[in-house]
């Protein structure tokens, strides 16, 4: 539902008689009990436990307000009421949301972290959860998961709605869906297809990540009383699912079980525990000390081959991630870390002696050098590093559909070759004295052979000094003097023209040639249709936001087969920084643009843009970081 960025209206305070009502209905749709009060107590009691239940469903000072998104492959618009409150000691955030003209309202995960078990909650593999359901897929029958004694909830029958979690923390709920199927009466999943729950919301989409100031989610707990997880020990009750062959990938995974070790299908990093924040944190420092090591070890020269200042992002992405002693992305990252942000990473190097650091305008920190001979560095001794690993479904997914966002692997954009052809079709005045057809195409160069033939056929018209044309009635009246944007009168009073000229003068008028252009790639299976205008460009614009926070936009992506939904995740992890996407401000509803943190133009331009056959001269670089000049 909100894996777009939604429009939100100004938010209107809930009347407390409005407020009440809410929560009636919502304890009647979701036939939510009201505690029962104390044994000697009246029938005051009652009304105070079915007031505090309201205020848990919907907490006092609630506010509405209506929104639209884009939804689905067709981008349709669908609006809706988002309401938004604050449970105690927390930030106001949407609990409640409803669409269309379903009058049910559809709760988010912060309300179902605080009031367990109002929704069925089901089970699937983590990976499944993080590489296919945050993403915005489907969960399929065979990624259900339970134990082999238990019994699906009652409550999950067709239309439903149902929380999702994972297997590690099996009682905090990460997704909201709708049920396709009546999930209470599948029994034993093995073998069977089809779509179990369609995605309403989950944590880490657009509605997860909204505040009315400033931006971000809050993390998942790591666990929830009230919410009935799978058992104590997993592999001992859990069924075991594998995947049919050929089954499409957002179809759920196999189980994380012995059995599913020995087919190869299960990634070991799946078996490691969650590490504390502190070994997360000498992890990074580790590899940091790797990289100067292995700099020093084989490169030259007093910087050892490294280039500075580094920027943030290159510090994360070439001089950590490669040697870390662990590759699970999901766990050594950089938010795992105490210091949350490379920019405070960066500031305990500086303190600790490492490096010398430098903030630039637009509060980026750079590195300026590095102590080759700091003794934590001349100390270090190299480990062994493991191999990059492949996760199970990143093997089963090879030469699935291209379009899956699970990962950067899987974007059809990575390696495409483009040519960008400009054409033009003639006006009526041209043919067929000049051109033969008003319907076809013609480039440059036909054009050009075009007048060339022309010229030669009327002998007339001469050639002085082998440069100039003499001018005819067709040439003067039907392509000379007939656009008033253009002063053709020296060339009429001349009574010539040089060929050169002419031939400018036809393709630049678009009253005479009106342009096209065609953007193909080496992928394609047929030519592409022609489009009106000129060719298109990318907008990257880096502009500040609140105070001296800078961020990179890039949008225009669409005419050159790039995704923005799949080009977000890799700039997350290129840039080492957040990443989003959301609708082109003040553009036709549909045309999506990516934000990322800081001035990232060089990696964009140079690298990630680069590799998908982006030429830099179809880029638009716009600085508005920079204060105007008086």
């Amino acid at each position: 539902m909100f894996k777009k960025k939604p429009e939100i209206k100004n938010l209107a305070p809930l009347r407390s008689s409005d407020r009440r009502k809410l929560a009636d209905q919502i304890i009647r749709d979701y036939q939510v009990p009201i505690p029962e009060p104390s044994a000697d107590d009246a029938s005051s009691n009652t009304q105070l436990t079915l007031a505090s239940l309201r205020n848990s469903l919907v907490p006092e000072s609630t506010s509405s307000a209506r929104f639209t998104t884009l939804l689905g492959p067709n981008l349709s618009l669908v609006s809706g009421t988002i309401y938004v409150g604050a449970h105690p000691d927390q930030e106001e955030r949407i609990l409640w949301f409803q669409s269309g003209k379903n009058p049910k309202l559809i709760p988010t995960v912060y309300t179902l972290w605080h009031t367990p078990g109002i929704v069925p909650l089901l089970h699937t593999p983590d990976f499944v959860v993080e590489e296919k359901l945050r993403h915005g897929s489907d969960l399929m029958i065979p990624g259900l998961v339970k134990a082999q004694t238990a019994k699906w909830d009652p409550r999950a029958t067709v239309g439903a709605v149902v929380a999702v979690a994972g297997m590690r923390k099996d009682t905090v709920p990460l997704w909201v869906g709708s049920c396709q199927v009546d999930v209470c009466n599948l029994g034993d999943v093995r073998g069977q297809k089809g779509v179990a729950v369609k995605p309403l919301h989950w944590a880490g989409d657009e509605c997860w990540s909204w505040r009315e100031l400033g931006s971000g989610g809050q993390d998942p707990p790591e666990s929830l009383q009230g919410w009935i997880g799978l058992t104590t020990n997993l592999t001992a009750g859990v069924d075991l699912l594998s995947l049919e062959e050929g089954q499409e990938a957002n179809s759920g995974a196999p189980m994380d079980t012995e059995d599913s070790k020995e087919t190869g299908l299960v990634d070991e990093e799946e078996e490691e525990r969650e590490p504390s924040t502190k070994e997360v944190d000498e992890a990074f420092l580790q590899a940091f000390l790797y990289a100067i090591h292995k700099a020093k070890s084989e490169k030259a020269g007093p910087q050892f081959g490294l280039d500075f200042p580094v920027q943030p992002s290159s510090l994360i992405s070439n001089m950590i991630q490669p040697y870390l002693r662990s590759q699970n992305q999901h766990h050594y990252v950089i938010k795992k870390t105490s210091w949350k942000n490379a920019k405070k990473f960066i500031k305990h190097l500086d303190k600790a002696g490492l490096v010398k650091s430098k903030d630039r305008n637009g509060g980026e920190t750079v590195i300026l050098s590095i102590d080759f001979d700091n003794e934590q560095v001349t100390r270090f001794r190299p480990y062994n590093l493991p191999p990059p690993k492949t996760t199970g479904t990143e093997g089963a997914n090879k030469g699935e559909n291209a379009g899956e966002h699970a990962s950067s692997s899987s974007d059809p954009s990575v390696g495409q070759k483009l040519t960008i052809q400009t054409v033009y079709r003639p006006a009526p005045k041209l043919v067929p004295a000049l051109l033969p057809s008003k319907t076809e195409f013609y480039s440059a160069q036909q054009v050009s052979s075009a007048l060339k033939s022309y010229i030669e056929q009327h002998e007339d018209l001469g050639v002085q000094g082998g440069s100039t044309v003499k001018l005819d009635p067709f040439l003067a009246n039907s392509i000379l003097g007939s656009n008033p944007n253009y002063d053709d009168s020296q060339f009429l009073a001349a009574g010539r023209i040089s060929r050169s000229a002419l031939q400018k003068r036809i393709l630049n008028d678009n009253r005479l040639c009106q342009p096209y252009y065609i953007i193909s790639r080496s992928r394609a299976a047929s030519q592409q249709k022609p489009q009106a205008g000129p060719p298109p460009r990318i907008q990257v614009t880096i502009e500040k936001r609140t105070g001296t926070k800078v961020v990179t936009k890039v949008s225009n992506l669409d005419p050159f087969f790039i995704d923005p939904q799949l080009l977000a995740p890799e700039l997350q992890k290129k840039c080492a920084g957040s990443a989003s996407v959301g609708q082109v401000k003040g553009a036709k509803p549909g045309l999506m643009e990516v934000v990322v943190q800081g001035d990232q133009r060089k990696v964009l331009v140079g690298d990630i843009l680069a590799k998908r056959g982006i030429d830099v001269k179809w880029v638009d670089v716009i600085d508005k970081s920079k204060p105007k000049k008086k």
